[in-house]
């Protein structure tokens, strides 16, 4: 890592870590070119750097206009702290360029002490949760595959461990690559191998992407022909080609062999998250994985709520069943915190001075040992004066009966509680962003919103200082951000009308529609927000497109499930335009179960089911 005190550039995880005295180490992350233009800064640190010679290293092969560099520099600037007329970190050069002036080291890669930082002991109660991540990354150095479920209820703290399980290891291992793919409700839950893609699609985009790139048209083609933007046409156009007539199974076998591959040069953390929501295709891809014989240094981590709260016949529960009985991969339950892991987080927070008597066990007792109504609870108590962090140390301003009777019952009041807190400008974005969906860009909650993107991306930015609700996000789109909680996301969505909510749904589908890239990649995307804002044929429309997607990347029962819907939906449809789309639905089920197979008369099965 370079370090320029009190920053230091992780180029494995592309993000900045910020030292603060007393405060620990906190992660900021950058969008994926404004990360670019600081890294290849920091690199040539002490020498002017030319605007060509940015735009060249930076967007190779595209043309961009130059005043981009303006706007990524901007950025930057801002999450350093910096200031353009009196610089600490990056000079403007005046029809020149830029030149990174301060000092540029080496961050020692040593283990962290025994006793920690500050930051890292808020994570309280999963010494044991860590301790058993960290032996399954040893065994995965020694060459063992490893698959490691983490289940947990709502807000119990799943991707906070796996968040400090990455934070360390980048420290202590800068060799390993880590890289994350989130499932999402709805689209996300139905699309042909989501995850996957989405940390396919992050390697690709990182440092060592070209590598990824090359490895993946050597072994992967069929996965490769999924980031057309990778492409040059003539080169899409000779893989579409190559991989006529490919199957399911080939598509398994090729992932396996780019998985092998990267391993080969360095270890891989590989993270699922919310795997509740996991398509069909993607729990098989994890089973193949995990029946794999051969020696690899994977360690797979997926996160997951109990499957029976979510989808009581969900296919994973019946594979994490199985691998569990063959000892094919490692389940750790994460449990509610105990009286005494609340009382460390208090005494944590207060720099090691107790809390007040009786007040961690009355968190305790109104979380149940939940981390996030934890936080939620403490938040609400300070929020409302019933409780002060003055100079390091807790006080009550009242007596804890008091306390006790204030503070709601549920995790739900609370939140709302915070809600109601915020302005009436940050509550209106943020419903609105919980329309767009878990991440969302400022650019686009701007164009939806009608409003002027500057004050509006200032607005998420103070919101983000505070992360309990919103916090920047890696992401290919600029100025994107996620919320913290699905919980919070929820809450916000259901506070707006039912009709508000479809009018919203309408205006981010003809936002995607007119501005994201490719409609074939964000056909899911585009079909649930229009179904959700009952534009009925156009959310046919798209649904066709996506099962067409699924049918691409061989995921016959995800094509075959859409289609079904998309049956549904044309119920919603005048009988001219249903006429012609169940027709044409019918013809592509029918052509499916042929190629399949399962010849016979598809069309009346699926008329009168």
């Amino acid at each position: 890592m370079k370090e320029f005190p009190p920053f230091r550039l992780d180029t494995i995880n592309q993000c900045l870590w910020r030292r603060e005295d007393g405060k620990g180490d906190e992660r900021i992350l950058l969008t994926p070119k404004a990360f670019a233009v600081l890294r290849y800064l920091v690199e040539h640190a002490g020498r002017l750097v030319t605007q060509d010679e940015l735009l060249q290293a930076v967007w190779p092969e595209t043309f961009v206009q130059p005043e981009i560099l303006k706007y990524q520099i901007a950025d930057i600037r801002k999450t350093l702290g910096d200031r353009p007329k009196n610089p600490l970190f990056i000079e403007t050069l005046p029809r020149r360029g830029y030149q990174f002036k301060a000092a540029v080291g080496e961050w020692g890669i040593t283990k962290p002490s025994a006793s920690g930082s500050p930051d890292r002991a808020r994570l309280v109660g999963r010494d044991c949760a860590l301790g058993e991540l960290r032996t399954c990354l040893q065994r995965t150095w020694g060459g063992q595959r490893q698959i490691v479920f983490i289940t947990g209820e709502p807000g119990v703290g799943k991707t906070a461990l796996v968040d400090e399980f990455q934070r360390q290891i980048a420290a202590e291992y800068p060799s390993i690559r880590a890289v994350r793919g989130q499932c999402v409700e709805g689209y996300g839950s139905v699309e042909a191998y989501y995850p996957v893609l989405d940390a396919l699609g992050q390697l690709c985009r990182g440092s060592e992407g070209p590598r990824v790139v090359e490895i993946l048209a050597a072994r992967a083609p069929t996965w490769l022909v999924q980031f057309p933007a990778l492409l040059k046409r003539e080169h899409r156009q000779t893989l579409q080609q190559e991989i006529l007539g490919a199957t399911r199974d080939r598509m398994l076998r090729e992932v396996r062999e780019a998985l092998d591959a990267f391993t080969s040069e360095a270890p891989i953390l590989l993270v699922f998250e919310d795997l509740q929501w996991a398509d069909p295709s993607t729990v098989g891809l994890i089973s193949a994985l995990a029946r794999q014989r051969m020696a690899g240094k994977l360690l797979l981590v997926l996160t997951k709520r109990p499957v029976d709260m979510v989808v009581p016949e969900h296919p994973l529960k019946i594979l994490k069943q199985d691998l569990l009985a063959h000892h094919l991969c490692k389940e750790i339950t994460l449990a509610p915190l105990s009286r005494a892991d609340v009382a460390e987080y208090l005494g944590t927070k207060s720099l090691g001075d107790s809390p007040p008597e009786g007040v961690a066990e009355l968190i305790h007792r109104q979380s149940a040992g939940n981390p996030l109504f934890m936080i939620a609870v403490l938040d609400h108590m300070t929020g409302r004066g019933l409780m002060s962090h003055v100079n390091g140390r807790w006080r009550l301003t009242g007596s804890l009966e008091e306390i006790s009777s204030e503070v709601p019952e549920t995790l739900r009041q609370i939140i709302e509680a915070q809600i109601d807190r915020l302005t009436t400008a940050e509550q209106r974005a943020l419903e609105v962003a919980s329309v767009m969906g878990p991440l969302f860009s400022a650019t686009a909650l701007a164009a939806v919103m009608k409003v002027n993107a500057e004050p509006l991306e200032e607005l998420l930015q103070r919101l983000s200082r505070r992360p309990r609700i919103v916090r920047p996000a890696a992401s290919r789109w600029p100025q994107s951000f996620e919320f913290a909680n699905t919980l919070y996301r929820e809450i916000f969505y259901r506070r707006q009308t039912p009709t508000r909510r479809a009018f919203l749904h309408r205006r981010v589908a003809e936002w995607a529609e007119a501005h994201l890239e490719s409609s074939n990649d964000v056909a899911y995307y585009l079909a649930d927000h229009f179904e959700q804002g009952a534009d009925w044929l156009r959310a046919v429309k798209y649904l066709q497109l996506a099962a067409a997607t699924a049918a691409q990347r061989l995921a016959r029962e995800e094509a075959v499930a859409i289609l079904r819907h998309a049956l549904e939906t044309v119920s919603n449809l005048s009988d001219a335009e249903r006429a012609i789309s169940e027709a044409e639905i019918l013809e592509t089920l029918t052509a499916i179960y042929d190629a399949s197979g399962e010849i016979g008369n598809s069309e009346q099965r699926f008329v009168t089911n």
